[in-house]
């Protein structure tokens, strides 16, 4: 035991990445899959961590088995083989794996419990079993494949184990179909992606964007060979520095491949980055949509009520405003929301503007516009004139005013005028009742004084509660019978009452004043264009536009002005919603006032935000991109490991070349040409990959549960998310690679050579 940790701690340079890169896989591993168990979100989203760790840790074991080719060379020149050059080559590994294990297993179990009290706003929880059986599970399958990097190792001829320096041999056939392997299972992905349930991705799916950047990253690895082979008959003939740098490209296999699981991380890392903001922008949408405004506050009152409760409140409209939802599930025209429209530049400004609501602004003050069927006065007028050329006498006529007030209630308000028979006009009012929240007119009765004369008469003008009543287009309630007319008769001047000593009654056309409203794609008509009033009467209604979402009914709905709806409708039907929405800098006397008045709390855009996050597992898109996190230092330790072990062979590479006479300046050109050689193939790989992962997979992980009437999660190229992945590669390329390049000339003497074969 004492040898065999005397072994791992010279072989710590080695070893050290596989600690690591067992750490970093078993905790992202564990704090994904236990926040998963708390969050109620998919453990499987973890997966493209799980792939790249099944890629990275056999590379690490072939870095542990080039580093100890020597010691495999004496132990079968010993005559040890089989089981017991297996156990004597796994027992180092195995150590640092338990130990990498145990340390994730902590870390693990802290993440979960910090990501889950940080994005849920519970209180922390530990993981679960399943995290635990996960974590132990890559620890085993770690070992498996650590092994199995090794194997290379122990199938190496003796005579070129034995010698100094690793000589470079073409891929096997096992390497070989391995990365064709890649190529296809994305391909494959890709596919499936395309025809599996877009809720309820497989395993394969999930594997999709790790599976694609690993294709990408291989086949720039292919490019880097193929291209440097190629550039190196090119510059025979020109400077050494050039020659020298695609020479090492061309010659040494391993030079780009740890690469390829560099690019796999990044396109990784940016498709989560960009779900995330993507994910975040649709929560905060909805959030708004559901919300209304900045504050919501809930009402016990009905529509009129709401309305009333506001103009009491906030007279001058400039921080409260009614509405009210009713959340029909027949079908899209039966959910409407009703906002006075007469506040919203006041209340909610440019709430909607980055939202799929945004065209609402430019179309909200068609809603509440003027409406000669609604009234909010407390009198009505009449002007009558008689037809008759005598030049005595009086008519005493009647008009009777049928109507419903604020809450849906018949009314009446009957007008008597004294009118002489000269053809003079006179005027009659009458007092109209419950008209605050607005009345609508139902019919108009032209009748007469009993024992009158039955002499004709015009009713010329009728101004009920404010609006001019004879601009609404009236027919007869009733045929006539018996020769006698059934109704008035409509002439140029009003509604003519000829020689009858029956009433006249005349009604509203229905196709008269409609209800202008904006209704959302899904919302369609059979026939007509109808909207159900608060109430639940249909109106007439006309589409002044077709806008994506509304506010209160999302994707699915009508929006209509609330004063318009209310006037006259029955009372508010049991299953609306009716609400006061409020701006976010509302004073707080008059909140306090409000919440007083509606006896609850507002709440706020930032709770349905965190409900909406709760409701749709949004959080899971942020767990998402810590997985990510968790690829990118993976990918990294693959790379440092590779770029140590590279780093002894420079050393003698540059100590060969300076014995033939080339300057170190020149060996340093060499080596930074190399580099930006890989940066630019990474960065390029990186952003190729992340548009295709992108544009391929993102909209099939089902980062989100999009609830019905809910907008549409739409996933597309966000640009930061692609230029940070680059920088970040770029950087780790230029870095790691640069530090490995990096040596003072002392380590690159030509004696070096001599020491070592000595040695």
């Amino acid at each position: 035991m004492i040898r065999t940790f005397r072994g791992a701690w010279s072989r710590r340079g080695t070893l050290l990445p596989l600690l690591l890169l067992t750490m970093v896989v078993v905790t992202g591993a564990v704090t994904t899959i236990g926040f998963a168990q708390h969050a109620n979100t998919s453990a499987a989203l973890a997966v493209p961590l799980f792939v790249l760790g099944a890629f990275a840790v056999p590379a690490t074991g072939r870095e542990l088995a080039a580093a100890r080719r020597g010691e495999i060379a004496i132990a079968r020149l010993r005559g040890l083989q089989g089981g017991e050059l297996a156990t004597l080559l796994a027992v180092e590994p195995l150590l640092v794996l338990l130990a990498g294990g145990a340390a994730g297993l902590v870390l693990g179990s802290a993440g979960s419990w910090l990501a889950t009290a940080v994005w849920t706003g519970g209180p922390g929880g530990l993981p679960g079993l399943t995290a635990v059986l996960a974590g132990l599970g890559i620890v085993a399958v770690g070992l498996v494949a650590t092994m199995l990097g090794m194997l290379s190792a122990l199938r190496e001829p003796l005579n070129l184990q034995v010698s100094i320096a690793s000589r470079p041999h073409p891929a096997g056939t096992g390497a070989i179909f391995a990365d064709v392997l890649i190529v296809v299972g994305a391909v494959v992905a890709v596919y499936r992606s395309g025809v599996a349930d877009p809720g309820h991705p497989d395993v394969l799916v999930l594997a999709g964007p790790a599976l694609v950047g690993l294709a990408i990253g291989q086949l720039v690895v292919w490019l880097v060979r193929i291209s440097a082979r190629l550039a190196v008959g090119r510059t025979a003939n020109g400077g050494l520095t050039g020659f020298l740098g695609v020479r090492r490209l061309a010659r040494v296999a391993d030079a780009a491949t740890p690469i390829r699981v560099l690019v796999a991380a990044a396109v990784v890392a940016a498709l989560a980055l960009t779900g995330a903001t993507e994910v975040n922008g649709w929560t905060d949408d909805t959030a708004r949509l559901r919300s209304g405004a900045p504050l919501r506050v809930d009402v016990d009152e009905d529509a009129v009520g709401a309305l009333a409760l506001t103009r009491d409140l906030d007279p001058d409209g400039r921080y409260l405003m009614a509405a009210v939802l009713v959340p029909g599930e027949g079908s899209a025209a039966a959910r409407r929301a009703f906002l006075d429209t007469g506040r919203y530049a006041a209340v909610l400004g440019d709430f909607y503007a980055d939202t799929p609501a945004a065209a609402i602004a430019d179309q909200v003050d068609g809603l509440g516009g003027a409406d000669s069927s609604v009234a909010s006065g407390d009198t009505v007028t009449a002007t009558v004139r008689g037809v008759s050329a005598r030049t005595s006498g009086v008519m005493r006529p009647r008009v009777v005013v049928a109507y419903l007030d604020e809450h849906g209630t018949d009314q009446r308000a009957e007008i008597g005028v004294e009118l002489p028979l000269t053809g003079a006009a006179q005027t009659g009012s009458a007092a109209l009742t419950g008209c605050d929240g607005g009345c609508v007119i139902t019919s108009v009765t032209l009748a007469r004084t009993r024992g009158d004369r039955t002499l004709p008469w015009v009713l010329t003008a009728l101004d009920f509660g404010g609006t001019d009543a004879m601009a609404t287009t009236w027919k007869p309630a009733f045929p006539g019978r018996f020769g006698q007319p059934g109704g008035p008769v409509v002439v140029d001047e009003g509604l003519l009452a000829p020689a009858s000593n029956r009433p006249l009654v005349a009604e509203p056309l229905s196709s008269g004043p409609k209800m202008p409203v904006l209704a959302t794609p899904s919302v369609t008509f059979d026939g007509r264009p109808q909207l159900d009033s608060t109430g639940g009467d249909e109106r007439p209604a006309q589409v002044l536009a077709t806008v994506p979402a509304l506010p209160l009914v999302e994707a699915d709905g009508l929006l209509a002005d609330l004063p318009r709806a209310a006037a006259g409708a029955p009372p508010t039907v049991p299953a609306a919603q009716v609400m006061v929405l409020a701006r976010a800098d509302t004073p707080a006397a008059l909140l306090a006032q409000l919440t007083d008045a509606a006896g609850h709390d507002p709440r706020t855009l930032t709770q349905v935000d965190a409900a909406v996050s709760d409701e749709t597992g949004a959080t899971q898109a942020r767990v998402y991109s810590l997985m990510a996190v968790f690829c990118l230092v993976a990918a990294l330790l693959v790379l440092a490991a590779a770029v140590g072990r590279q780093r002894s062979a420079w050393a003698r590479e540059v100590a060969a070349l300076r014995v033939v006479g080339v300057d170190l300046a020149t060996l340093r050109g060499s080596g930074r040409l190399e580099i930006a050689w890989l940066a630019i193939a990474s960065v390029l790989a990186t952003v190729g990959g992340a548009l295709l992962a992108v544009r391929l997979l993102l909209a099939h992980l089902s980062l989100v549960d999009v609830p019905t009437h809910s907008v549409p999660l739409v996933t597309g190229v966000a640009a930061w998310p692609l230029v940070v992945a680059a920088v970040v590669v770029a950087g780790v390329v230029l870095v790691v690679n640069g530090r490995g390049r990096a040596l003072h000339p002392d380590r690159t003497r030509p004696a070096i050579l001599r020491e070592e074969g000595a040695a």
